[in-house]
């Protein structure tokens, strides 16, 4: 059994795991504790009341945070169109074509991708990589908008703020929605967002008790369980 660190006890001594904390109680204990030498992310972990094993309970959406979450996303980009591969070039996506850029993601199953989007005519050479990027919910698909020939429209869209989330096996949405460097308002309002769009995802499955807990950290922090309802009557 590993040894808790006396940074880590020190956290957890300070927060009461079986109090509900009202958002800026939490966002103001994240800051005052924040004592490492990077900026931290601002991550949520979203527990909700489905069956996993439903194929219809399951959640998987995008959604764009007013504010984005400070992370720059790498995009990978599949088609074959070459005036297209020029322009996306132009704005900064150097993971794009065809072959190559299979070849690249099959022997680098470890490099971090946020997304992959692909041109519907791509798709059958995409479709080979579904064990690598199936399991890392980075699969191009119609209904997330990434299988589409408007590429550029999409890449803007990551650009502004837009992210994947899904739950795992246990109903739980990981997600990180910010910096610990970020106002407080700026962190307040992505996890309004984030957890307004899962609600309205799932609203006629279980639209009074879809969401169990939320628990708001950093990086290299302790869960805070949150009062997500009174933030949301707070708008």
């Amino acid at each position: 059994m590993s040894k808790i660190s006396k940074r880590m006890n020190n956290l957890y001594k300070k927060i009461n795991s079986n109090e509900c904390y009202e958002i800026n109680q939490a966002i103001d204990i994240l800051k005052e504790n924040n004592t490492v030498k990077f900026v931290e992310s601002i991550d949520i972990a979203i527990k909700l009341n489905i069956n996993t094993k439903k194929i219809d309970h399951n959640i998987k959406n995008t959604v764009i945070l007013p504010y984005n979450n400070g992370q720059t996303m790498k995009v990978a980009v599949f088609t074959q169109d070459k005036k297209q591969i020029e322009l996306i070039r132009q704005i900064g996506i150097t993971m794009v074509g065809m072959e190559e850029l299979f070849s690249y993601i099959k022997n680098h199953k470890r490099e971090k991708i946020n997304f992959v989007i692909a041109s519907p005519d791509a798709m059958p050479l995409v479709s080979k990589l579904g064990s690598i990027l199936g399991p890392r919910n980075i699969m191009p698909n119609p209904k997330l908008g990434t299988v589409t020939n408007d590429i550029i429209s999409v890449i803007n869209e990551i650009k502004l703020g837009k992210i994947i989330y899904c739950n795992d096996k246990y109903g739980i949405i990981h997600a990180s929605i910010g910096r610990i460097n970020f106002s407080k308002n700026k962190i307040i309002e992505n996890l309004k967002t984030l957890i307004l769009s899962i609600i309205k995802n799932k609203f006629v499955l279980n639209r009074n008790n879809l969401i169990s807990q939320v628990h708001l950290s950093t990086t290299m922090g302790v869960g805070i369980n949150i009062n997500f309802s009174s933030m949301l009557k707070n708008k």
